[in-house]
């Protein structure tokens, strides 16, 4: 859950949509899921403003299926793995059905179910690099920032 999510459900509330009752249900269950491997932070991005990021190393490729599904059941909009491989994102593309926007990006060794939101920042993150060989760290850094809504500005080879 969100601040855009929290500010929907108050609505609701305000509105007589949703009970004072339920909407505390709802905000007491929100916080975690357990799912047996993994407990999932659903209200990181409340909290902190960046939402749960999946580090796939060291995951199965079913493990982050079920991780990225449960996010977005959760109603992140965004969400990334990092550090991981491009068969085990065929799986997760797979997994998720069309109604999921998704990308992989090979030299990051990144993928994205979802969008990519527009920046929403008061500026720009530079991404630079001072050889060819950094190009990969650099775009999973330039990616990821991205992906938390900030504009990024790449000088690679420098």
């Amino acid at each position: 859950m969100d601040q855009r999510e929290t500010m929907r459900l108050l609505s609701q509330v305000a509105e007589g949509d949703v009970s004072v009752a339920d909407a505390v249900q709802r905000l007491r269950q929100a916080p975690f899921e357990d799912l047996g491997f993994a407990k999932l932070d659903l209200h990181r991005g409340l909290r902190q403003g960046i939402p749960e990021v999946i580090f796939g190393s060291g995951k199965t490729p079913e493990q982050v299926q079920q991780i990225t599904a449960a996010l977005l059941a959760a109603g992140q909009r965004t969400v990334l793995v990092t550090r991981f491989g491009a068969e085990a994102a065929i799986k997760l593309q797979a997994s998720l059905g069309d109604g999921v926007e998704f990308q992989y990006f090979s030299q990051a060794r990144i993928a994205l179910a979802g969008q990519i939101p527009e920046p929403d920042g008061i500026g720009r993150i530079v991404v630079a690099t001072g050889g060819t060989s950094d190009q990969s760290v650099a775009e999973e850094a330039a990616i990821t920032a991205q992906a938390l809504g900030n504009e990024v500005v790449r000088l690679y080879d420098v």
